[in-house]
């Protein structure tokens, strides 16, 4: 990528020096000045889009994040649903597991930009807290009160999630 910035801001300053000798001689023509403008043109679209290219690594790196975190929590809630229909657990829980499920299967087409990938990478991390605090709740390791801070962190991955999706258009 620098070396495509530095051959074309060489290209951009040959060619004005071009012009530039040409001006002091008879004027510049305009086949010249043309040339001048379309590679300054060229060079300033580059420079446009260098913030994306220069984001891309870590976009890509952020989309794996994403892609997995939602699916592992979407396969933590199907593995509960299961582990409770073979154990016999009470079917109250299920109103905690479904949602949980259904959110997670939401997630599953997110997609992350240059503009919104780290705000649902962290809420993508995020989840798998909701996640572990979900198994802990429904498994009576911890108490029911936790139920409050797992809807909690429902709404904040929900909202980063969100207010990242209406960001990113």
């Amino acid at each position: 990528m620098h070396q495509e910035h530095q051959k074309l801001r060489r290209a951009l300053a040959d060619q004005h020096a071009h012009a530039d000798v040409q001006d002091h001689n008879e004027g510049v023509p305009d086949q010249a000045f043309d040339i001048l403008v379309e590679r300054a043109q060229a060079l300033m679209a580059y420079e446009k889009q260098m913030p994306a290219l220069l984001a891309e690594p870590q976009r890509l790196r952020s989309q794996k994040v994403i892609f997995w975190s939602w699916r592992v929590q979407s396969a933590v809630a199907i593995g509960l649903i299961l582990a409770f229909r073979l154990l016999g657990y009470s079917d109250w829980w299920y109103a905690l597991i479904v949602p949980h499920l259904v959110g997670t299967f939401c997630g599953w087409r997110l997609e992350a930009t240059a503009k919104n990938h780290l705000a649902r990478r962290n809420a993508s991390i995020a989840l798998h807290a909701g996640g572990a605090l979900l198994v802990l709740v429904v498994l009576g390791v911890l108490s029911p009160w936790f139920i409050v801070a797992l809807l909690i962190g429902w709404a904040f991955v929900g909202t980063a999630v969100a207010d990242e999706q209406g960001a990113g258009k």
